[in-house]
């Protein structure tokens, strides 16, 4: 089933590890308040918690909402079966997964929105234009961040925080880091200062990342699309595979789970690449919005569970290749040398 991950986020291996609770007993407890009659302690499916998927002997996986994780722990604290650094715990553990989400987004808005990524006097400047969509605003509000900035005790210093380049403005990362200080105390929405606060701390490993990582050939991304072929053998969503004793051949591609163009870091990485139908890669990419649109992993697992619902397994396969990603690209930035 497709489910919004802005709501139902925290995982339930996660969940019992933050009450202290073995899995088996957890279960318990959630089965209880599933078929409670009690409405003050009844959880509900769709509203508390998902269903994800199934692993080995038909468990069920459940992604628990914020207020689902909240349920449980209150009944738990009302019931004395966990104590009170356990209920921190798991506040803590809501909170990171939150940040999670919003600084998923932020290095997403980087990694689409850095091609004027350039080094310049042992700095590194993102052109304005890429900064305003970075912070996902307008020219006008950018403007007013700078102003406002500029009769502020730290103004942005010339040729250190910004400077201009043929006619258009450049930002260094200190200066991001100012415009993420001013958005994140001004802007109105709750929502809008979160994000952009948390652009200061994520945007700068990922763009000294951009600047250093090498780019794959496409000699070496052909190789890694042939490699993950051999690997797989068929297509990993519906399982066929190419027969040249039938009239009509299925042809099989090389997905880039995180599209070559703007994650071309990762372009020949075999993990970043998974053996589907041609006809599953199309109706994809036409679900997705055109060819031309960059994706994402997430995109990819959102899309198998609207058309292909029952692949439970499939998409457990997915939600672990993504971890495997993410982890990667972790790595590699932690990986760098300190940037300004």
């Amino acid at each position: 089933m497709v489910f919004d991950r802005k709501i139902f986020y925290i995982e339930e291996g996660s969940l019992a590890k933050a009450l202290k609770l073995e899995q088996r007993n957890f279960d318990e407890i959630v089965n209880f308040l599933v078929a409670s009659l009690e409405e003050n302690i009844r959880i509900q499916e769709k509203l508390h918690f998902v269903i994800q998927g199934y692993i080995g002997k038909k468990q069920p996986v459940r992604i628990f909402s914020r207020e689902g994780a909240i349920a449980i722990a209150k009944y738990l604290d009302i019931h004395g079966q966990v104590n009170e650094l356990a209920l921190k715990t798991v506040l803590a553990l809501i909170e990171r997964y939150h940040l999670n989400q919003i600084d998923a987004k932020v290095r997403q808005a980087v990694y689409e929105n850095s091609s004027s990524l350039t080094l310049r006097n042992q700095r590194h400047w993102l052109s304005r234009d890429d900064v305003i969509k970075i912070f996902k605003t307008n020219s006008s509000r950018l403007d007013i961040a700078f102003q406002n900035i500029q009769r502020s005790d730290f103004p942005m210093r010339i040729n250190e925080d910004f400077e201009t380049q043929e006619n258009s403005a450049y930002f260094s990362l200190s200066g991001l880091e100012k415009l993420s200080i001013e958005l994140s105390l001004n802007l109105l929405s709750e929502e809008r200062r979160e994000y952009c606060k948390r652009v200061r701390e994520v945007a700068p490993p990922v763009l000294e990342f951009l600047a250093f990582v090498p780019l794959p050939s496409q000699q070496d991304i052909d190789r890694a699309i042939h490699y993950a072929k051999n690997r797989d053998g068929s297509c990993q969503i519906t399982g066929v595979i190419r027969n040249k004793y039938e009239n009509r051949l299925i042809k099989l591609v090389g997905h880039h789970l995180y599209d070559k163009n703007t994650y071309n870091f990762l372009g020949a990485d075999p993990d970043n690449i998974l053996t589907i139908a041609e006809q599953v890669s199309e109706d994809f990419h036409q679900w997705n919005g055109g060819n031309q649109k960059t994706c994402t992993i997430d995109d990819f697992i959102d899309y198998v569970e609207w058309r292909y619902p029952q692949k439970h397994n499939v998409i457990l396969m997915l939600h672990n290749r993504r971890r495997i990603l993410l982890l990667k690209l972790t790595q590699l930035q932690r990986a760098l040398p300190e940037g300004e």
